[in-house]
């Protein structure tokens, strides 16, 4: 194998390493991102009103 064939190798290996780190970033935000969400929804289900409210308005306000 020629030296060039090797040096070749290499970088193709370190750009795959860095394309796989990347992607690996990629995959966390959009799991942060997607926790957020479902917090987000979580949140918004606790603060509802109990079943039967707002059924009724009072007029003599």
């Amino acid at each position: 194998m020629s030296t060039d064939a090797i040096a070749g190798t290499m970088v193709a290996m370190q750009a795959a390493e860095t394309r796989m780190g990347l992607q690996a970033v990629m995959v966390k935000q959009q799991n942060q991102a997607e926790q957020a969400v479902v917090d987000l929804l979580a949140s918004a289900v606790q603060a509802a009103p109990a079943p039967g409210t707002g059924l009724l308005v009072d007029k003599t306000a």
